[in-house]
Order: structure tokens, then sequence, then C-alpha cells
């Protein structure tokens, strides 16, 4: 991979004929052939959804790395989304394990190969699809791109370990089935893009809450490296991707319970057991097993830090400037902890500064002046604003403060724009809020000619990045890069332009907390 500049390859077109896609001709991909259709809003981009990247993992496959998919003779529609991965809730009619698919968003004539944007769905790891209607692609497709959208394994599917499963890998490693499937749709990308006009040289992944912690997980995956030549990491999730494999607190632990609430008690029972369970009772298991990121107590369902996909602490990899050389977008919303505050049901003085003492006790003096809590109607606001430092300011912070030990660059901003919507009336520029706007697609609001610029800038930068390895345009207001004698930002609400010092001290407040914690762990 390219260090210095851009880190992009030089991106003279590639010796090919223009691309000329069609609803009617189907392309070959590996495995076999698919046939797309026309958007339905934008008949100049065609879509192909669906399309298997990897093997189904089920079976003898459930939690093993992906495998080659299974070739198909005749022509496979690709004009419907595939199924979601497992994860409950709403639409479990197309849930199922069978679904390592991507979808692909494509301007039907190509003159010269275009850069590529591959999106990771966010959902905390345990939720999400590539199908969700926010991430419909053409809108960035029109605007010269080759979109890419992917589901991996979420949930007990994607991010499971257990003393059996490391048993049973040559590697001596389990739990990060999900960042697995990750690799594998960007090994896919490498391999088949050029045919819908894409060039694999100048790939960007981009993501959002656990897609953005997924996207900063894979800059330090070494299976990785090579595969993508950017990164965009939106509101950045982070929470339990620094558990370890094995010991108290660990990944196999979590594993443990889980296989215990299924009747499987013993940490190396054959894995027929396990596997033999139904889709529906491991579901179960899992969700009896306990989820409180926001108390951090229970199970964290994240990447761990297994010795080969996620090689060691990915906070040391980072502060030691061992993540891939590739320049970076990233940033975080005005208000990303109001979608999140009911988790943390505190509601008076005392409990809030007991929460603070009893998770941040070297941290507790510094944070309760910080938030200065001195009565209840202010405890919703305190528990709101700690969430998104704690959760989101600080691992952006982090993200951008750390890839300056990094020759490539990177670019840090702040989206503070309030949607008109029913979520941004309720909770402000909240967690997710720039999602319509990143794909140009604002629906369900009262959105104005305001809201349309701002979508385009966004568009804009996010486009020209993925084209070049910098945001910047002569069409776009002008956006620094990442200096620590600077610490300047892009603000991006109805007006754009340069700030500095982004959550400053509720980030530091982060870093002295993560600091405590691998100090006790030494």
């Amino acid at each position: 991979m390219a260090g210095g500049g851009s880190g992009l390859a030089p991106a003279q077109p590639l010796e090919e004929t223009p691309t000329v896609l069609s609803a009617d001709t189907p392309i070959a991909v590996t495995g076999g052939r698919v046939q797309g259709s026309l958007s339905e809003t934008n008949p100049d981009i065609i879509t192909f959804k669906g399309v298997p990247y990897a093997a189904p993992p089920v079976g003898d496959l459930r939690w093993k790395p992906p495998v080659a998919v299974e070739p198909w003779d005749d022509v496979r529609d690709a004009t419907v989304f595939g199924n979601r991965c497992v994860q409950g809730g709403r639409n479990e009619e197309d849930q199922s394990e069978d679904c390592l698919v991507l979808n692909v968003y494509a301007p039907r004539e190509v003159e010269e190969p275009l850069p590529v944007m591959v999106w990771i769905h966010g959902g905390g790891y345990t939720g999400g699809a590539a199908s969700n209607s926010v991430y419909e692609g053409t809108q960035l497709a029109a605007r010269g791109v080759v979109l890419v959208s992917i589901n991996y394994r979420l949930n007990v599917f994607g991010f499971y370990a257990h003393p059996a499963l490391t048993a049973e890998s040559p590697y001596d490693a389990s739990g990060n089935q999900g960042m697995q499937d990750m690799v594998a749709s960007l090994v896919w990308v490498q391999d088949n893009i050029a045919s819908f006009g894409g060039d694999p040289r100048r790939v960007t992944i981009f993501g959002e809450s656990a897609g953005a912690g997924a996207v900063m997980s894979l800059m330090v995956v070494p299976q990785a490296e090579g595969l993508y030549h950017g990164a965009i990491a939106e509101s950045n999730w982070v929470y339990g991707w620094d558990r370890p494999l094995s010991g108290p607190g660990s990944a196999e632990a979590e594993g443990v319970r889980v296989a215990e609430a299924l009747g499987v008690a013993d940490p190396a029972a054959p894995l027929d057991e396990l596997r033999g369970a139904s889709a529906e009772d491991l579901f179960a298991a899992y969700q009896a097993a306990g989820n409180s990121p926001f108390t951090r107590e229970d199970n964290a369902w994240a990447p761990n830090i297994d010795g080969r996909v996620i090689p060691d602490d990915p906070i040391r990899m980072y502060e030691s400037g061992r993540q891939h050389d590739v320049p970076l977008i990233v940033g975080m919303n005005g208000n990303e902890g109001s979608m999140f505050a009911p988790g943390l049901p505190l509601s008076d003085v005392a409990g809030f500064q007991a929460h603070i003492r009893r998770i941040y006790p070297e941290q507790a003096d510094a944070a309760l002046a910080h938030y200065a809590v001195g009565e209840a109607a202010a405890v919703p606001d305190a528990v709101d604003h700690l969430i998104h430092d704690m959760y989101f300011a600080g691992p952006v912070r982090l993200h951008a403060r750390t890839h300056a030990l990094k020759d490539a660059p990177a670019w840090l901003y702040h989206f503070t724009h309030v949607p008109p919507t029913a979520g941004g009336e309720r909770m402000g520029s909240h967690h997710a809020a720039e999602l319509g706007y990143v794909f140009g697609n604002l629906d369900n609001g009262d959105y104005t000619d305001v809201d349309q610029r701002i979508s385009g800038t966004m568009m804009g930068y996010w486009v020209r990045f993925a084209a070049t390895g910098d945001p910047n345009s002569p069409d776009l207001p002008a956006w620094p890069a990442c200096d620590a004698a600077t610490d300047e930002y892009l603000e991006i609400g109805e007006t754009v332009g340069i700030q500095s010092g982004l959550h400053v001290g509720p980030s530091e407040l982060f870093d002295g907390f993560q600091n405590s914690r691998r100090s006790n762990d030494d």
C-alpha cells in the first residue's frame, strides 16, 4: 500500500475499454453470472443486489472464516436484496444465516474506471443491513463512483468466541467472523469491481457507528492491507473491541455463557452441539446473556483481540502508529448521546455521581467538575453528554490524533445540522442524522434547499476523497488536514467552515479512562 501523499495509486485509466452496463446483459462475477436492473429513480444507474461474496455460513461453516462462493450455472437474479443477517426484531421474515451478500450501484456508461466506495453498515455489530433504505446508493453513484454495500455476520453469529472454536482454529483464534466477512467482501471487490466500471486501485471503505468502528478496526487488520486505499469513519463505535480472547472478561468467557444458556456447559464440548442449535435458539441464548453497553455491564459484541485478525490492543496499535497508512476522514455529529441516553437510566444527582465514580474512578473528580450536575433537572443532559463524550467523541478524536503518526493525512469533521425530522426535533443533530445527507436520500422529512445544499456538500467531499485521497476541490470550502498545532476541523451545518478544538476536554477524559484501564491491566 502506498505511503505518503494521498495513499492512492495513480488515477490513470486502467487499460480497458469503456464499460457499458445493461439490465439485459448479465455480468460474470466470482461464482457465475448476475443480472441487475435499472435504478427506480435514475435510469442512468444500474443496480445489482444480493450478490454472494462467500458461501452461506451455515451448518459446519457456522463460525468459520468465510469460504468461496458456491458456483451457480444459470444467470442469478440480482434485482432484489438478499437476506439480512440474523438479528431479531423487525423484518424477521427476511433474516437468515445465509446472508453474505453485497449490492453494487454503478453508472451504466463509464468512460474510465471510477473510484469505488464500500459501505459498512452500523447497528452496534448486532443489527442492521446493507438493504436499509437510507443506504440506497443511486445518488452517490450518479456522482461518479461505483458504490458497494455489504452484509456481514452479526451478534452471536459474527462475533462469537469459544474455547472449542479457538482450539479448532489453526491460528488459535475465534470471534472475529464478521470482520473476516468484511475482508472477504474487499477481496471480492478487488476481483470483480472492474467488470462494473470500478477501479480496484481506488477503493474507499466507509461506515457509520459500528460500521465506523469496523473501518477503524480494518485499519489494523493485517489481512485487509492493500485491499482498500482510503477510509471514512462516521461516529466511531468501538465499545468492546479491546476485549482479550481468553481469560476473565474475555470474548471466550462470553461465548461460554451463551453456550451454557443453550445447555452446553462444558467449554471443551464438541462443537456439533453448538453448530446443531437452531438459529432461533442460538439467538435467544445470545439475548439472554445480556448486552448493556451504556452501563458497561454484561456482554460486548464486537471484534476481540484474537492475535490474528486484531493482532494486539487496537488503541495501543493506533498510539504506536501500527494502523494502515491510508488517507482518512473521521468525524461525529453534534449530539451523539441523545439517541442512547435512555439506555443509561439515571434520574438524580446522587445516581449520576455514583455511576461516574463506579465506572470512571480515576477520572471521577475531573468528570464531575466537567459535567457540573447540581440538580436533578440537569441529569438527563449530563447523561446525554457523557455518552456523547465517552462513546463517540473520544474514539473519533483518538482516531484523528493517532493518524498523525502516519504519512497519509486525516481530516476531521463535525456535523451539526439538525434534520427537519421527528428525530431531529427530539434529539437534535443525533447519531446517524448525517446518513441521509451522505447518501443523498432525504426522505420522510420537511427538507429544504438548505438540506439539499448540505447533502450536496457532503457527497461532494466524500466522492472527491474517494477519487483522489483528498476531499478538497475548487467547488467546495477548503478543509485543512488535521494538524496538532492548529487542531482544526470542518463544521458542517447551515454554514460550512473551519473551527478548532473539537471536544478537547471530553476526549481527554476518554483518553485518561482508556489509559487507566490499560495501566490496571498491566
